[in-house]
This record gives structure tokens, sequence and C-alpha cells, in this order.
């Protein structure tokens, strides 16, 4: 019993259960009030047509104390009749239709009368078992002489139609709760069977065949909304692990030439006696293959960090002009080493709301792409001004420029677009722009590629103003 409390479906029979034994509880007493309430008032109305009778019939005459042949005979005529009537003081009855005078209940009706109504009542009596419906009606006659009606009817064997109500009610209750649990749990299997289905199917789907995808049932319903979520998510699972089998290869492969260098550079160095200037000539390739491989695994571990959520910015209010001046400042040296010309005019002071440390690392980067892709003798040309859409910072270069295709595939991890672009000799790692990218999104900001219309490349960052 614990463990279908625990289920989708013991609770599915649990809710239905219990929402019907509710109702049941609910409509059972409602039913048997409205059918006790109708039962006692069935008569009601031809007792009350039956009294305006024998008013207008007592009407005839000023008095009724003595009622003539012809109005006796029209009051037998009416049925179980009383008529009570003051006489001295007392309220006897004058009148006994010949219907009731031999009916035991007469005696007690003529008992009962306690005080002349107000108003027109009704009274069931109770007489050996029997159940008797009377309607009391004041009247006066002409010469105000005041007195009472009583009419009654027989209502029937109605305690014993409300005792097999009684009995009925409860064992359809029983049987109607019976009845929920059985086709609660039914109906709920049958309606969760196309999710046991489709669970079944989703847990032979691993990492060996994400391309999979689960059936639709063809129709827009509930689960077929499910279907088409599930295998959305089928979808990007398999492109972030079709990303992350990439990502490995590619770091692979970039880890792996340093290495080689590495261990070429050394066996050549023990390969035989060597002079001082060749073993500083292979230990300074060693440094820089070093070099090279500590600049690689520093970006792959700060994706990964990023990946993870790992990488906390500490957003204040940064003025981003300064940042840009101080990049400029600490790239000239390797511009005019190249004789690039790297120009840049200061703007007016602009503050965003971000980490100064990885802006400046997002305009490094990008001044480091835009150099290695430059031939001697080009530019590069940064601007900061601000626009409708916020503030805009672009890095323009005088290199070949980006095929069409790759301007959104440029800022994909170890992405190598044409070999031809490479003009420099600045060492890269293949993750500047992909890192560039990251911090342009935690700055809630975005960073897209063009090609200028005379020829080369314009890195775009747009973000937001402070």
């Amino acid at each position: 019993m614990i463990k279908l409390q625990r289920t989708l479906r013991g609770r599915l029979t649990y809710w239905y259960c219990g929402a019907l034994t509710v109702f049941l509880a609910l409509f059972g007493p409602a039913l048997y009030l409205l059918v006790r309430h109708h039962l006692a008032h069935h008569h009601d109305f031809g007792l009350r047509a039956e009294s305006a009778k024998v008013l207008q019939i007592l009407a005839e005459h000023e008095d009724c104390l003595n009622l003539t042949e012809q109005q006796q005979e029209s009051l037998n005529g009416i049925g179980r009749l009383m008529v009570i009537h003051e006489v001295g003081g007392l309220r006897q009855p004058f009148f006994k239709s010949a219907e009731l005078a031999s009916h035991p209940l007469a005696a007690a009706l003529a008992q009962r009368v306690s005080e002349i109504p107000a108003v027109a009542s009704f009274e069931t009596f109770e007489q050996d078992g029997n159940l008797w419906r009377v309607i009391s009606v004041p009247y006066s006659s002409h010469v105000g002489r005041k007195g009472v009606i009583r009419l009654m009817v027989e209502m029937g064997d109605i305690q014993e139609i409300l005792q097999t109500l009684r009995i009925s009610l409860f064992w359809l209750t029983g049987l109607g709760i019976g009845l929920s649990w059985a086709g609660g749990y039914w109906i709920s299997g049958k309606a969760l069977r196309p999710i046991h289905d489709l669970a079944d199917r989703a847990q032979k789907i691993n990492a060996g065949n994400l391309g999979e995808r689960l059936p639709h049932p063809g129709v827009d319903s509930e689960i077929g909304r499910l279907v088409e979520t599930l295998n959305r998510a089928f979808a990007r699972l398999d492109e972030a692990f079709a990303t992350m089998r990439r990502f490995t290869a590619d770091a692979s492969h970039e880890l792996r030439n340093p290495l080689a260098t590495l261990q070429n550079s050394i066996e050549v160095a023990l390969e035989k006696p060597r002079s001082q200037e060749e073993h500083a000539r292979i230990l300074a390739s060693l440094g820089e293959e070093t070099s090279r491989l500590r600049m690689l695994v520093n970006d792959l571990l700060l994706l990964a960090r990023a990946d993870a959520g790992a990488v906390k910015l500490q957003k204040g209010p940064v003025r981003l002009d300064q940042v840009v001046e101080d990049q400029v400042s600490a790239f000239l040296s390797q511009a005019e080493e190249r004789t690039i010309i790297l120009q840049y005019t200061p703007s007016q002071p602009i503050v965003v709301a971000g980490d100064e440390r990885w802006l400046h690392q997002l305009l490094g980067n990008l001044l480091e792409n835009a150099l290695k892709f430059t031939p001697s003798g080009g530019s590069v040309v940064v601007s900061l001004d601000k626009d409708d859409g916020g503030i805009r910072l672009s890095v323009a270069d005088t290199g070949p420029g980006i095929p069409p295709e790759d301007l959104t595939r440029i800022f994909n991890r170890f992405y190598r677009g044409d070999p031809a672009r490479s003009h420099g000799s600045i060492p890269g790692t293949g993750l500047g722009l992909s890192i560039a990218s990251w911090i342009a999104k935690m700055h809630e900001g975005e960073l897209r590629a063009e090609n200028r219309p005379g020829g080369g490349a314009v890195l775009v960052l747009q973000i937001p103003s402070q």
C-alpha cells in the first residue's frame, strides 16, 4: 500500500477515489433530504386547494355554527375533514366529515388543537405507524365567529420508502467507492501506459545512441508535448556531447603538438654532447613551447570552469574607456615590432557595470586576434562610443577578412578558418575569441564579427550602459 502511494498511478487512484467519495458523501445525504422533503410536502398543494373549497362553503351563510344540509353534503364530499369552532369559549369540533368520524385520528386531531393559528400551517402526525399530513387554516364567519379548519391525508409508506432509500444509498456508496478504486486504478494505468513505454524507450538511449528519438504519437496531446520536449532535450544532449567530443579531440590535438615539440627538443638535447650555445637555443625553444602549453592549459581550465558555472564576476562601475586605453598601450610595442599601426582616439568617460579584470582580458583577446591576422604595414583601429543600443566597442583590422560562412563560427572553440588568414607570428591557442564571447555574455552583451567594406574584419562588442 505504501509503495502504491508513491507511484503516480497510485496517487491518481487515491485522488479519483477520494474525489468520488467526497461527492457521494455530499450527494447521498442531499438526495435523501430532497426526497424526504418532496414526500413530506407532496400533498400540501392539494390540501391548500381543498381548504380553499371549505372556506368557500362556510362563507355561504353568515354563521356556520349550524350547517345546512347542503353545506354538510358539500363538506362530506371533500373527504377527511374536521372543523373546530369556538363554542362557549371552548374550542370544540362542531363538524366531522363522515370519512373522518370513524377514523382513530379524529380524537387526536381534536385534542391537539391548542390555539388558532394566525396563518395556514402544516403538521405531520404519526398514528399507529402511519404518517398523516394535516393543514390547519384559520377562518372567521361573517358574524365574527373564529375557528380553524383541519384537513388531513395519509402520506403512505414514507418511512419504508426512506428506509429503503437509506439502505440503498449506503450500499450504492460503498459499491461506488469500490468501483471507483478499481476503475480509477485501471483507467490511470491505461492513461499512464504511454508514459511507461516512453520511459522504457528513453532508458535505452545513452551516450552511444543519442541520435535516436522517441516516436511521436501523432496527436496534439500531453504525451505528444512530452515526447517533443524529451526529443528536444536529447537533441541538446547530442549536440553537447558532440561539442564535448570535438572539444576533447581539438584539445588533444593542440596539446599533442607542444608536447611532441618538447619531447623532440629534449631528445635532441640528450642525443649527444652539445655546446653551451646549442643548449641555450634548445632551452629557449623549450621555454616557448612551455609558455604556449601553459597558455593553452589555462584557457582550457578557464572554459571548463565557465561551463561548470564556477567563474563568478565581481561587477561594479568600470571606466571602459580607461580599459581600452590601457590595453591599446599594452599592445603598442607588439604592433610597432610588426610595423602595424594601432590607432585609438580617446573618447569621453564611459562607465559600464562589469568586472574590470575580465573586460581587460576581453579587449586583450580582441587586439591579439586583430594583430595576429593583420599583415605588416596594415592597421588596427579601435573605437568606443555610445549609441541607441548601449555601448559599442569595435576592433577593425586590415587583414584578409572573414568568409561569410565563418562569421558566426569563429567564436567556436578551436575553430580553424582559412589558413591564408594567418600572417602573423604571435602565438595563440585558438580559444581567445571563445573566451571573449563568453565574457561578453557574462556582461549581458554580444560579440559579433563583421567584414569591412574595404577589406578586413571587424569584431564588435555591444553591451548595455550603466
